[in-house]
């Protein structure tokens, strides 16, 4: 059974979607973007005492999950980041107001430079540890998400191009960064989707594809990575995969039926019976982390536009819903921080999507000009985004 935009977006819902899109936007808007992030630890002036990765993990996961009793002690500042500023443009875009989505843009391009961006703080992950600042595939390809929707990568550098293309791994894939030889599925497709929207090399574009193609399993599904520690199968970096792999087929690479194949897994493995996201496949319980239900939310959102969306999406909408707070912010629980990034940026882009289709798709006569006056994206555009 497939779902269409008419019996999807009922009043009540669609007005929910409207009033919680425009006041996560207002929230990140009055705190002009900047805020907290799950990871940001590493920022901590006394952070650079700590040496080896397992004290580095330590802090930083301390840091996750004790919120700002922690991040006051250690003095980790409050941070603006690039993929933040990019999600929310494509959220402003989304609802409407290309003129704010410009200004952002323009502040990427004026306060990060054109390209390629990295995370505004030390990373360390269990497989990687890398430095603030230094260019990773992720940051970088929401960003050029971001620019491609506002027509603007005339802007973006040069030096992005033959930067992603020097990430080509003799094993076939794109790395995650420089300072990483691990094979990180959603990565190297993440850096496949960027150097194709640069127009960047389709041979090395292909070997990525095929690369993740063939280790596709034959329920669909895709491990993180390959080597020790990488096994885990989760939502998020799933619907990343899924994601690029469409893009890359819009722009006439090869991917055989793997998206296909994959789409069918994440239905079966990373929803409850009741249409709720969960966080690691075949879990039975529905996940509380806002990313990853925004990432869902979004993810079914560009379903529906292509009439692809195979459950009713209700459930997670509100499910994201009710992570939001009367303040506009989005939290994991009520106790927890509404991470700028991880948070409310995920969650105002996933609402935005929905917002687009509300405005293509509602003739109830309610004063949402903005929507009504918005052009539909063209189908390789919402691939990108």
């Amino acid at each position: 059974m497939s779902f269409n935009a008419h019996e999807i977006l009922n009043k009540t819902l669609g007005d929910d979607i409207l009033a919680s899109a425009e006041a996560a936007l207002r929230f990140a808007r009055d705190r002009d973007f900047t805020g907290t992030d799950p990871y940001d630890g590493l920022l901590s002036p006394v952070a650079p005492l700590l040496k080896g990765r397992l004290p580095r993990q330590v802090w930083v996961q301390a840091h996750k999950r004790l919120g700002n009793s922690l991040r006051s002690a250690t003095r980790v500042p409050k941070v603006t980041m690039t993929k933040a500023l990019a999600l929310f443009a494509m959220a402003e875009r989304g609802g409407g107001r290309s003129d704010r989505a410009h200004e952002l843009i323009t502040r990427i391009l004026c306060t990060r430079g054109s390209g390629p961006w990295g995370y505004e703080f030390d990373v360390q992950t269990r497989w990687a540890h890398y430095l603030a600042n230094s260019p990773n595939v992720v940051a970088t390809v929401f960003a050029l998400r971001a620019i491609a929707a506002m027509d603007r990568l005339d802007e973006v550098s040069a030096e992005t191009t033959t930067w992603l293309e020097n990430l080509a791994h003799p094993g076939g894939f794109f790395r995650y960064t420089e300072a990483s030889d691990r094979l990180v599925h959603n990565g190297s497709l993440l850096a496949a989707e960027s150097l194709a929207i640069l127009g960047g090399d389709r041979n090395l574009i292909q070997q990525a594809i095929t690369r993740t193609v063939d280790a596709q399993a034959a329920d669909g599904s895709w491990a993180y990575g390959e080597g020790k520690g990488l096994e885990w199968i989760d939502s998020f970096h799933t619907i990343y995969v899924l994601d690029s792999l469409y893009f890359l087929e819009q722009q006439g690479f090869e991917i055989g039926d793997s998206y296909e194949r994959g789409l069918a897994y994440w239905y079966a493995h990373c929803m409850t019976v009741d249409g709720l996201p969960v966080y690691n496949a075949d879990e039975t319980h529905a996940s509380h982390d806002v990313h990853n239900v925004a990432t869902t939310v979004g993810f079914l959102a560009g379903l529906a536009r292509r009439g692809d969306v195979e459950i009713d999406p209700e459930p997670a909408i509100r499910h994201l819903i009710s992570h939001q707070e009367t303040d506009g912010g989005f939290r994991n629980d009520p106790k927890s921080l509404p991470h700028m990034r991880w948070n409310q940026a995920h969650a105002s882009y996933a609402l935005s999507r929905w917002v687009g289709l509300l405005g293509s798709d509602r003739s109830d006569g309610s004063d949402h000009s903005a929507l009504r006056d918005r052009s539909h994206r063209s189908e390789s555009e919402e691939a990108q985004s």
